[in-house]
């Protein structure tokens, strides 16, 4: 909890400058005084939460091992993904592993030639619908990125311009398995449901869900 400060206590206000406590308005004093100690709490239960995922994803995998070792019971896929469930199937924990997907420069090049072979079907009397695809394919979204799963699905089509079989190696040359997040989810579970998944309950940890 922050504590109440003192009247003569300096604050940095966003341009730089300092002010004393005791010069703010009192409207200002209270909320300057309700928004730090609700920040403050934020940040404690911030480390707290941080504290758990940690402790959870660590002693699941050990769990893991640990039957592996012992009993030679296999728990999870082999992106390291993991549900356990409880004897009485009233709880559930997922470990799920998502990779991220990015890509390096030679993504430019395999758009050059993408767009190329599209621009020659077109003048043949192929479908806009095409150039239409692809251009959405490349085209960033709200959060700056493209749309990875669509890029990688260009592979899939079957072209027999040589220029496409050399964009498709491009994309291959440009993938980066750079990182991936590790996300571990409660559950409540009814062992009478049927299927499962429609008694499955998140325990949700999310502020806003809550």
């Amino acid at each position: 909890m922050t504590m109440q400060p003192k009247p003569e206590q300096m604050i940095t206000r966003p341009d730089g400058s300092m002010i004393a406590y005791k010069n703010l308005d009192p409207a200002k004093q209270i909320e300057h005084d309700l928004v730090t100690v609700l920040c403050d709490e934020a940040q404690s239960h911030h480390a707290i939460l941080a504290a758990f995922k940690k402790q959870a994803i660590e002693e699941m995998v050990a769990k893991r091992q640990m039957m592996m070792d012992d009993h030679g019971v296999s728990k999870g896929g082999k992106d390291g993904n993991m549900t356990l469930r409880s004897a009485c199937g009233r709880f559930m924990v997922k470990l799920t592993v998502s990779k991220h997907v990015t890509f390096g420069p030679e993504l430019e090049a395999a758009k050059a030639l993408i767009f190329e072979v599209v621009e020659d079907e077109l003048e043949k009397g192929g479908s806009p619908f095409i150039k239409d695809l692809v251009t959405s394919v490349f085209k960033l979204n709200g959060k700056g990125r493209i749309d990875t799963k669509g890029i990688l699905g260009l592979r899939e089509h079957k072209c027999d311009d040589p220029r496409w079989s050399r964009a498709m190696d491009a994309i291959d040359e440009a993938i980066r398995r750079d990182a991936a997040t590790t996300y571990v989810n409660f559950f409540t579970c009814d062992p009478s449901a049927n299927p499962k998944s429609e008694g499955e309950r998140r325990i949700s940890l999310n502020l806003a869900e809550v």
